[in-house]
C-alpha cells in the first residue's frame, strides 16, 4: 500500500529542513495514509496498482445487464461463465470496448449509475453489456463466483489532491503529538516496537474526506 504524501512534502508544510526524524516522519505518514484508508472504507487504497500489475478478481453474477466491480482505473480482461454450474476452466472471454472506438463489445466498464453510466469518469465501479455484442447479461448467481475481472484495482493513478493534503495535515498533528512528550501517542521504542497513534483522524481531516465524497458506504468492499 502506497504513502500518500512524501517525507520532502510533509517537511515543506511543517518548515522543517533538519534530517534526524525522517524515520519517525516516514511511520508517521505511513500511519495516517492507513488510517485514511480505514476511514473511507477503501481497502485498495486510493493509488491504483501499476500499469502491468493488474490482478483478477471474482463476483456473483447479477443476471443483468450490469455487473458491480470494486474500484478500478482500467479494465483488462473480463471473463463469465455461460452457466453458475460450469468448472472453473469454462470461463468465456468477454470484448472489453472503449466507448466511440471498439465494435461489436459484449461489455464497457464505467461509473455511477447503471441506466445512465459515465463511460468516461473513473474509477470504473461496474461494467455495462455492450448494445452490439454477444451478450445481454451477467450470468447470475447468488453465490458461485461467474464472473472474472482483471483489472488495475484502486481510486486513482495518481494521489488525488485532497488525500495529499490531509495527509500532510494529519501527520504533521500526530508528529507534533509525539514531540509534546507522547501526550496522546504511544511508543514503545524501548523493544524496538512500532510507534502507536491517536485513533481518531482530526474534524478538519474528517472534513476534507467527507466534503470530498471520499468516503464510501460500509457495505463489504464496494
Amino acid at each position: 500500500m502506497a504513502d500518500y504524501c512524501t517525507v520532502v512534502e510533509l517537511k515543506a508544510a511543517m518548515n522543517k529542513v533538519t534530517n534526524p526524524d525522517d524515520a519517525v516522519l516516514t511511520s508517521t505518514i505511513t500511519a495516517v495514509s492507513r488510517a485514511i484508508d480505514s476511514a473511507c472504507n477503501r481497502p485498495d487504497g486510493f493509488i491504483a496498482e501499476l500499469d502491468g500489475y493488474e490482478s483478477t478478481r471474482y463476483y456473483p453474477g447479477t443476471g443483468k445487464a450490469y455487473q458491480w466491480i470494486d474500484e478500478c482505473v482500467s479494465v483488462d480482461s473480463v471473463w463469465v461463465k455461460d452457466s453458475a454450474t460450469d468448472e472453473e476452466n469454462e470461463y468465456v472471454a468477454w470484448v472489453v470496448g472503449v466507448v466511440g472506438a471498439t465494435l461489436g463489445a459484449d461489455v464497457f466498464p464505467a461509473t455511477g449509475d447503471p441506466k445512465r453510466p459515465d463511460f468516461v469518469t473513473t474509477p470504473y465501479t461496474l461494467l455495462v453489456v455492450g448494445p452490439n455484442g454477444d451478450y445481454s447479461m451477467f450470468t447470475k448467481s447468488i453465490m458461485t463466483p461467474t464472473v472474472k475481472v482483471t483489472a488495475r484495482w484502486g481510486y486513482a493513478a495518481s494521489v488525488p489532491a485532497q488525500i495529499k493534503e490531509a495527509t500532510i495535515m494529519q501527520a504533521a498533528r500526530w508528529y507534533k503529538l509525539v514531540q509534546g512528550a507522547m501526550a496522546r501517542a504511544l511508543a514503545s521504542a524501548e523493544v524496538g516496537g512500532p510507534m502507536i497513534y491517536p485513533g481518531q483522524l482530526d474534524p478538519d481531516v474528517k472534513f476534507i474526506l467527507i466534503s470530498g465524497r471520499f468516503v464510501k458506504p460500509t457495505v463489504g468492499r464496494r
